[in-house]
């Protein structure tokens, strides 16, 4: 039997020369000179494919030059993520504000204006009394004086020079309207997720990916120069749909370029730069000082990514499951280039075509719902976000206490991020998923119950709870990617975009929920933390009924998912 088109392109027809097989069974085809370039003698791509039926890895390997181009370029996409979903903290940061100083009072300093003026059981001066009857004195009786709304505002502008606060007066009776660009911004999230997720799983990542990096570049130049708040929420909301897009679509095409250890590696690398995204975005804040300088200067650095067009091809993994097979031989003959591998165009659409699975409809979130098996996994892997997200949100908020510094607060949680998302390469490739899970939420449990058990104003600074509370936090910065990871391959290829965008939405719902949490400490102080106590001990239990997906291939159907 003769091998000569894997040796042979069509363009070089005289480059290889033949050889024929002497054993069959052998591991190693006996053939003429092979060229030096070429790592996988045809006997070892035929067993590795029918070892594992994963086409892809078996003929551009599990990781090469491409795949590293690769990871790193959808890596980078978590820069502007964490931008957009964290910079509400450096458009409406805290600040100080007092009424404006009318006319007749222009010879007091505006330290003695405000002492006249404002009510000292105010904690802000939302309400001052009557200007014109303390105009006839000033010192009379305050008790006769009644008290009035400020109808013009000045702000402190010593740390910000402009917040969305002071552009549209965000403050008394509209202050809920800062905590509504949050809330737009996860609904955003959840629902591009959601949106996109369903895009790309029925047209493709490359597509809705790269319309998801355009609309995010755009719209956040647009916001910087909006000036009416109603339609910069529009606008915002669509920044947020976008945003959600490329972060469901950028972690799947991240998982289903690799195989073997590099699929464990690879997502949880993917994470690491949205706590580095943090750092970059306070430095910036820190030089401009302005939400709309900000801002543009985000929406410029997003644009960049446009060039991933260029750059990112279309998952062949993904052609490969809908059946487009000539598509995706071209994909992977140049992927074969890129790494330095040498396999014929015709072997690679023979290989495609002899262990090429039927073609089959994206289930839907719904069918994982339906589907004996998988419907539990969901709701556990759902259960898990919402307690995540809710964990993560709520707790973020203690460690921006530390040193009073808001630029240094975001810089330092990022970092800590950082610091929780490499630990967990190491044990994740040790231990597995399931158990990376567990020890991470073990960890994070356990801090909250020694910041509860820690008394309060013991120590200088209260370090002790700060540091119980930075390693928690790096508790959390450890389980969101290793549960990522675990939730990416629990579903099948043809429904991946759409399942873990769904079971992640949970943790957008339990951002929303996160403020409601944290008003408890008015009935007990501590009462956030118990409840993030119980949480996070619970989640424990909602893993262990999950399986281990470490070193299983990844499932490219609905009817392969249901095996696990």
């Amino acid at each position: 039997m003769i091998y000569r088109d894997l040796y042979k392109d069509e363009h070089t027809v005289d480059m290889f020369s033949y050889g024929t097989v002497n054993d069959t069974n052998s591991k190693c085809l006996q053939i003429g000179p092979i060229w030096k370039g070429f790592r996988k003698p045809l006997a070892m791509i035929t067993q590795s494919v029918q070892k594992n039926e994963d086409v892809t890895s078996s003929i551009i390997g599990d990781f090469g030059r491409w795949q590293l181009k690769i990871s790193i370029l959808m890596a980078l996409l978590k820069l502007p993520i964490a931008w957009y979903q964290l910079n509400i903290i450096f458009m409406a940061p805290p600040q100080n504000f007092w009424c404006s100083k009318p006319l007749p009072f222009s010879k007091y300093s505006d330290e003695e204006w405000r002492r006249l003026s404002v009510p000292h059981v105010e904690e802000h001066p939302c309400l001052i009394f009557d200007p014109d009857l303390l105009a006839i004195d000033p010192f009379m009786d305050k008790t006769l004086i009644p008290l009035v709304p400020c109808k013009k505002f000045v702000y402190d502008t010593s740390v910000f020079k402009r917040t969305i606060t002071s552009d549209w007066n965000l403050v008394c009776s509209k202050h809920w309207l800062t905590h509504m660009c949050q809330c737009v911004m996860m609904w955003g999230i959840v629902l591009g997720g959601i949106v996109f997720g369903i895009w790309a799983d029925k047209y493709g990542r490359q597509l809705p990916l790269m319309i998801g990096i355009v609309i995010q570049g755009v719209s956040s130049s647009i916001a910087s120069i909006m000036p009416w708040y109603s339609i910069f929420l529009i606008n915002w909301f669509i920044l947020a749909l976008a945003s959600g897009g490329v972060g469901i679509i950028s972690f799947v095409i991240s998982m289903e370029v690799v195989s073997g250890k590099w699929r464990t590696i690879i997502p949880v690398i993917y994470q690491l730069p949205f706590g580095i995204g943090n750092a970059i975005m306070a430095g910036l804040a820190y030089w401009l000082r302005d939400w709309r300088k900000l801002e543009f200067a985000l929406g410029a650095l997003s644009s960049l990514f446009i060039f991933y067009w260029f750059w990112v091809p279309e998952s062949p993994r993904w052609l490969l499951a809908t059946g487009q097979t000539e598509k995706a031989a071209v994909i992977l003959k140049k992927i074969t280039r890129e790494n330095k591998m040498q396999v014929s165009s015709k072997y690679i659409k023979r290989l495609i075509n002899e262990h090429q699975p039927r073609t089959q409809q994206d289930p839907g979130f719904l069918a994982f719902l339906t589907s004996k098996r998988m419907r539990l996994k969901t709701v556990l892997l759902s259960m898990n976000w919402f307690c995540t997200g809710l964990a993560f949100y709520t707790f973020s908020q203690y460690l921006g206490s530390i040193g009073g510094n808001i630029f240094i607060a975001v810089s330092v949680t990022g970092i800590i991020s950082t610091i929780g998302g490499v630990t967990c390469i190491f044990i994740i490739t040790r231990v597995g998923r399931k158990t990376t899970v567990g020890i991470y939420q073990i960890v994070t449990a356990s801090c909250f119950v020694f910041i509860l058990l820690m008394p309060r104003g013991s120590y200088a600074n209260d370090w002790p709870r700060l540091l119980f509370a930075g390693i928690g936090f790096a508790g959390m910065a450890g389980t969101i990617p290793a549960l990522y990871l675990f939730s990416g391959e629990l579903f099948p290829t043809l429904g991946r975009n759409v399942g873990v965008s769904g079971v992640t939405t949970f943790a957008r719902i339990a951002s929303m929920v996160a403020p409601a949490v944290v008003t408890l400490e008015s009935l007990l102080v501590d009462l956030p933390l118990i409840i993030l106590t119980i949480i996070s001990f619970a989640q424990i239990l909602m893993v262990l009924p999950l399986p281990e997906t470490k070193d299983a291939p990844l499932p490219d159907t609905l009817e392969q998912a249901e095996q696990f």
